[in-house]
């Protein structure tokens, strides 16, 4: 309570600060935003709850996690083999999935709606009931005409149960809730992670029948039911452009599940236009037109889904912002998902919400410092709220378990051991080097005299200064990427691993390790990692394995195979410069193709500025251009289903099935390269794709124009990387904190004006 007072009191003083200098309409409304967004001490967590399979789709038209399939004469309606999306008819707004089917003796027919989140995943508990609404539409559909259905798990699929069993008063035209044990589906071991509901054909019939499916969820078995009795409470309703941000307040009541909106054009006739879980304070809500007057009210749903009474009516008109205040609205969102999401324990970056641990992120933890930095600068975050952040960060990691100073990727953030996600667990080189690296810009950025700063200062430097760097090099002082947790013998996992190369975030950690005053690495690894690609040919099995490893010479990709330690045995490291000049698209490329995503050859660049690198073997700020000009021109002449040349960064280029996500933070990225290309992509992604796209913390992971899907969730690292970018675009505030770091100002000296630059 005390961070949140404190937070409060510096927000609202910078807004008093402000007001006094600045007088346009734009800075007030981005001023007011910033205030709304921070000072909230409970922001939204997600979008949904783990165990939602199916409440809302994002996108009109047809819902792509969604899969149907029949043959013979059955046939279910579909648009590229997905079903139908309503937004006329739902139970829970704005959206249901529509499944028209005809069943037939001659034939089969089953749909599947796959489970839509990938960090949190619900799993079997032998407690819960399976619970979904369905509205039977056409009125000639008899109850047992109705499909069946079955759970799709990690372990398979299970048998297909009949509906009629579970439903009391069947009726058409009329929406029916269908609750459905979980000890109904046999053979499903507990703890089992659900990959899908899906419904298939039971009885034949002559006639079309037409169903829609709404609100899928795994409920607990037995559950208090909650009076409510007293109004919900609206607190604010800000328009920002197109959208406005709606915050309420959250009662205590424990039988509570969802916030519901309702919004209207003239006060009185109010629509549902979305729902929220209850432990969400805020929405943003896209209005259909700019200038006009909206009412908005909020009701609570129980776990029954009956409403409390409504809350009073908030009055807006949204307006058009500047382009540039949209950009400040855009990174104010993407700093705002790392103001929320963290561990109270270990001050950490909290990527996932489990019951029973609290899972940390190492290398995430780096984006989330330097995006709280620059809050801290546009007086949206307070200085002692990001201090004392700091502080319990580095406290954990001193207490933390290490091995040569090296962390692993995740953390149990109570207990501060390894998590073992999927049964494994690896210290990480390159994860541990990006948070070191950040903590380094901190302590640059908390430069106080003060004894708690100086004390911030003091424990950083003493954890650049644990890490052993040649102990955990290999023969060849290259560091391996990773190693075992639980090897003893440190030179075992030496020779087992690839090392770590490649023209990636590599510069960044050689650099850091190169500078650092205690088992430094000599300047010959810097060349010899970055400019050559690495591979390892493997000789002798205990298992049956592939037999080479390699990685991609831009990006670096090294293949996570835990289960190589201790059954192979390595014969040689192969070697092979990267310097490979082609000419694509009109474009000359120094390294050759770019076969992965850019945004591997941007994340150096999110700390380092491009001119810093002064070896004469590659100017970096010609390769940046040359290449984010080769991957426009590529992606624009491949088509990412819109026409417009300004929305272009694949997430993943190669793919077997055609299927071209659209990463949006790499093109906005490209701001520090050319302002032009970054800006109108920044911007068209916003405009053209904003409603489905972008929420309360920025931009979603990513967006697949070409199949009419998009991500329910958020990459960390994408959120960083552009709330980093614009500020370095703008002010070089990342860029100029990193250049002061002592250590790294006689590394690069000692690097790039007295070592030999030759590449072997």
């Amino acid at each position: 309570m005390i961070l949140k007072y404190i937070l409060f009191c510096s927000m609202i003083s910078s807004f008093m600060y402000f007001c006094f200098r600045i007088c346009t309409r734009d800075m007030r409304i981005y001023i007011y935003f910033l205030l709304v967004f921070f000072v909230l001490p409970f922001v939204a967590h997600g979008q949904s709850y783990p165990e939602v399979i199916f409440d809302n789709s994002l996108s009109n038209g047809s819902y792509a996690k969604s899969k149907v399939s029949y043959r013979g004469d059955s046939w279910v309606e579909n648009v590229n083999m997905n079903l139908l999306v309503s937004d006329t008819l739902f139970f829970t707004p704005g959206n249901s999935l529509s499944l028209k089917y005809l069943s037939s003796s001659n034939g089969n027919w089953s749909v599947r709606i796959n489970y839509a989140r990938q960090k949190t995943n619900y799993r079997f508990n032998i407690q819960d009931q399976l619970s979904f609404f369905i509205y039977v539409s056409s009125k000639q559909t008899k109850l047992q005409e109705l499909p069946r259905i079955f759970i799709k798990t990690s372990h398979g699929i299970t048998d297909t149960l009949l509906l009629n069993k579970y439903i009391a008063n069947y009726a058409t035209s009329k929406w029916i809730q269908v609750k459905i044990p979980n000890t109904a589906f046999k053979n499903i071991p507990s703890e089992s992670v659900i990959s899908a509901i899906g419904f298939s054909q039971h009885m034949a019939s002559s006639q079309m029948n037409h169903v829609f499916v709404d609100q899928i969820e795994f409920l607990p078995g037995k559950y208090a039911p909650a009076r409510l009795t007293t109004p919900a409470i609206l607190s604010e309703a800000t328009p920002y452009d197109k959208m406005v941000y709606l915050k309420w307040q959250s009662p205590l009541s424990p039988g509570l599940r969802y916030v519901k909106i309702y919004r209207s054009l003239n006060g009185k006739d109010f629509e549902p236009t979305d729902i929220r879980p209850i432990y969400m304070q805020s929405a943003l809500d896209v209005v259909p037109q700019v200038g006009q007057k909206y009412f908005y009210k909020i009701v609570w749903l129980d776990n029954d889904y009956k409403e409390s009474p409504a809350s009073g009516v908030k009055e807006v008109m949204p307006i058009n912002l500047s382009d540039s205040n949209i950009t400040d609205f855009i990174q104010a969102a993407h700093i705002n998902y790392f103001v929320e999401n963290y561990d109270i324990n270990s001050g950490m970056y909290m990527p996932f919400r489990s019951k029973d641990k609290a899972i940390v992120s190492t290398k995430e933890t780096a984006g989330a410092i330097l995006s709280m930095i620059i809050g801290v600068e546009k007086k949206a975050v307070s200085r002692q709220v990001l201090l004392q952040r700091l502080s319990k960060i580095t406290y954990f990691l001193m207490r933390a378990q290490n091995r040569n100073g090296i962390y692993p990727a995740y953390f149990d953030g109570r207990k501060g051991v390894p998590d073992y996600r999927s049964g494994t667990a690896q210290y990480d080189v390159q994860a541990t080097a990006s948070l070191i690296e950040s903590l380094l810009i901190a302590r640059e950025y908390f430069d106080g005299n003060d004894e708690i700063e100086r004390d911030l200062r003091n424990r950083i430097t003493a954890l650049y200064e644990q890490i052993n760097w040649t102990a955990i090099a290999n023969d060849s002082l290259l560091l391996n990427a990773k190693f075992s947790v639980v090897d003893d013998d440190l030179t075992l996992s030496k020779n087992l691993l690839v090392p770590l190369f490649g023209v990636n975030e590599s510069i960044n950690t050689y650099l850091l390790a190169i500078s650092a005053k205690r088992n430094p690495l000599p300047p010959k690894a810097y060349f010899d990692a970055v400019y050559n690609t690495f591979g390892i040919q493997r000789a002798g099995y205990i298992e049956e394995q592939d037999s080479d490893v390699y990685a991609d010479s831009l990006t670096n990709l090294v293949y996570d195979r835990p289960s190589m330690v201790n059954v192979l045995v390595v014969d040689t490291l192969t070697r092979n410069s990267i310097l490979n000049p082609i000419t694509k698209y009109g474009v000359n490329l120094p390294f050759g193709v770019l076969n992965g995503s850019l945004m591997e050859l941007y994340k150096p660049f999110t700390t380092i500025n491009p001119s810093l690198l002064k070896d004469s073997v590659c100017n970096w700020k010609d390769a940046l251009k040359v290449y984010t000009e080769f991957v426009k021109r590529r992606d624009n002449e491949l088509g990412l289903g819109t026409g417009n040349s300004d929305i272009w960064g694949f997430y993943q280029h190669k793919d077997s099935i055609g299927n071209y996500r659209i990463n949006p933070a790499i093109a906005p990225s490209s701001v520090i390269v050319d302002k032009g290309f970054g800006q109108r992509a920044l911007l068209s992604l916003y405009k053209d794709y904003g409603d489905v796209l972008f929420t309360e913390y920025g931009f979603r992971s990513w967006l697949d124009l070409r199949n009419n899907d998009e991500s329910e969730e958020y990459n960390a690292q994408h959120q960083s990387m552009l709330a980093v970018m614009i500020e370095n675009s703008k002010t070089g505030l990342i860029w100029k904190l990193y250049e002061r770091i002592p250590e790294l100002k006689e590394g690069r000296k000692k690097l790039f004006e007295t070592a030999s630059s030759e590449v072997d």
